[in-house]
């Protein structure tokens, strides 16, 4: 009899400290990134001659590839969230233009948002994201090797010529330029199961601010061009903007 009552005993104790665990547990949200790629803040429609940069020349876009990582949600209380995850966006891959990311984030109240627009060095490492990525965009081991950041091609008019571009970002022969993105007005409240966050491009900002680029001056290809990467990295700083939408796209 003695053992039966310690056994009893022993199952309530147990059942106790479990439901109390259960309930001191923390209440957590997932997040879902939303790419969006406007120009002149309206959708972009690719293929078309239809946009004009700051120093006005026509230019249309075909391709928006990228990658964004180290997504850090940072709390009110002054605490960080980062997630490691590392994504990547095709605009032609519409599977690449919503992700959930790894981890969940706690209830609470959040200051911002911010991101890193590429890769750090330590996850810009060759052969590190696997063969399909290698294969799409892989940086020349000549230039230093790694990732593109983005690939970002078009055509512009210029004295009635119609010329491709590679505007493509990357680090350069040990020079990193990644960018760190602070979203402006990211501000939310944590405090249902999921959470949708628009992350919105305007690809008109590529080209301005602080400096309008000129196509045909800094020609049809920059990945060696030290100062164009630079260039790059300064206009891209608010080139992101944030919303939150009620339901995924």
């Amino acid at each position: 009899m003695k053992t039966f009552r310690v056994s009893v005993f022993a199952f309530i104790l147990a059942t106790f400290v479990g439901c109390t665990n259960n309930s001191i547990q923390p209440e957590a949200t997932s997040v879902n990134l939303q790419f969006l790629h406007l120009v002149d803040n309206q959708p972009l429609e690719l293929d078309n001659i239809k946009y004009t940069n700051a120093v006005g020349q026509a230019y249309s876009i075909k391709t928006v590839k990228y990658f964004v990582s180290r997504v850090t949600f940072h709390k009110t209380d002054g605490t960080d969230i980062a997630i490691p995850d590392i994504h990547y966006v095709d605009i032609r891959d519409e599977a690449t233009l919503n992700y959930e990311l790894s981890e969940k984030i706690p209830y609470g109240s959040y200051s911002g948002i911010s991101f890193v627009y590429g890769l750090v060095p330590e996850d810009n490492v060759t052969g590190s994201l696997g063969l399909e990525l290698d294969q799409l965009m892989e940086w020349p081991m000549m230039m230093g090797g790694g990732y593109h950041y983005m690939k970002l091609e078009g055509e512009y008019i210029s004295d009635d010529v119609i010329t491709f571009f590679n505007f493509h970002s990357g680090s350069l022969n040990g020079v990193a330029y990644e960018i760190h993105v602070d979203l402006p007005n990211s501000s939310f409240d944590a405090n249902a199961s999921n959470l949708n966050v628009g992350m919105a491009m305007e690809i008109s900002n590529w080209f301005q601010n602080p400096v309008d680029w000129d196509f045909a001056y800094w020609g049809s290809g920059i990945m060696g061009n030290a100062d164009a990467q630079a260039t790059v990295q300064m206009n891209g700083t608010d080139v992101f903007s944030v919303n939150f939408p009620e339901t995924a796209l």
